[in-house]
């Protein structure tokens, strides 16, 4: 070590030392039976365990001077040359020189990749959010806003999850997408369809987003995919007016829905023709039912794809082009 300014053992035993001159913050795991000697086992602030370089980065540090850690795994380092102090979720598990999640004391972290945050929310859901950096889509200081609604094996309590398919999969590193993205987990012992409230904690939770950020009203869009298309539709029959477009993605509807409701919003659809979870078939009913509404939603099937259609689907970037000329 060099000049270590502070120490953290966590409820895990992992202890956490920041060293001034080193530029970086080690871990030790199983940190009450190291032996003396021992080597750490993690670094942060620097790509491995014999650099010291001083960086103002997103993965870097320069004279750290204080770590610090909570119940929910977050460590909290503070970078005095850089007058900021980083925040890494989940810290005991990232990999030596991960990202930071957070930054406090600075606006941003300058030109490193942009990435999601995690967003933890008592009062409605958890959620993720991406905040732009690219603001050719700004329209009087506004955002456009995607709302994600996840597929069923993304439930549960851990957030990370929620990037392992579809919009959230795609979006950290990405400086040029020009939406908030806000993509929530839902609870694991229901889905986003079920009738027992889950669609009025979304609805909440749009309603505190809207108060924190600077989100545009009238460009909130609402996409999702296998559970979360059906959620999308649902939702959308809900909440009709809070959206100025929809792009669900294998999707279906329930008995008695009422999709007239709905056949007013521009919708682009997407269902993959060899889907054996959600038959192609029910995807066509529900384009049927709009357009004897009225509608004129817009549907795209793919013929060789069986019920992963959003991978193709979020990597279109017509998709978001055609977003973004849609508004209420």
């Amino acid at each position: 070590m060099n000049r270590p300014m502070g120490v953290y053992v966590d409820a895990e035993d992992h202890a956490w030392v920041c060293e001034d001159d080193n530029n970086r913050v080690i871990r030790f795991d199983s940190a009450s039976a190291k032996p003396s000697g021992a080597a750490a086992d993690g670094v942060l602030g620097q790509p491995d365990l014999t650099t010291n370089v001083k960086k103002v980065t997103r993965n870097g540090v320069g004279n750290v001077r204080g770590v610090f850690g909570d119940g929910a795994g977050r460590l909290y380092v503070v970078d005095e040359s850089s007058h900021r102090i980083l925040v890494f979720e989940h810290a005991a598990f990232l990999p030596n020189g991960a990202y930071a999640d957070i930054v406090l004391g600075q606006t941003d972290f300058g030109s490193d990749p942009n990435l999601q945050q995690e967003i933890y929310d008592p009062a409605t859901l958890n959620y993720l959010l991406f905040m732009p950096r690219d603001t050719t889509a700004v329209v009087e200081g506004k955002y456009p806003m995607i709302v994600s609604l996840h597929g069923i094996g993304e439930r549960g309590s851990d957030l990370w999850k929620v990037k392992g398919e579809g919009l959230p999969k795609i979006l950290d590193g990405n400086n040029s997408f020009p939406f908030i993205v806000v993509s929530p987990q839902c609870p694991s012992t229901t889905e986003w369809y079920y009738d027992d409230g889950i669609q009025a904690k979304v609805n909440k939770l749009l309603d505190s987003v809207i108060n924190r950020y600077p989100v545009d009203t009238n460009r909130i869009y609402l996409t999702g995919l296998s559970m979360g298309g059906i959620g999308t539709l649902d939702l959308a029959i809900r909440y009709p007016g809070r959206f100025a477009a929809l792009v669900p993605v294998a999707f279906r509807i329930e008995e008695g829905w009422d999709l007239c409701k709905i056949k007013d919003i521009p919708m682009w659809a997407f269902h993959g023709e060899r889907d054996d979870v959600i038959p192609f078939w029910k995807a066509q009913d529900v384009i049927s039912i709009l357009v004897s509404c009225g509608g004129t939603p817009i549907f795209t099937s793919y013929p060789d794809l069986y019920h992963d259609s959003w991978t193709r689907t979020y990597d279109n970037s017509a998709v978001y082009e055609w977003l973004l000329n849609q508004s209420k």
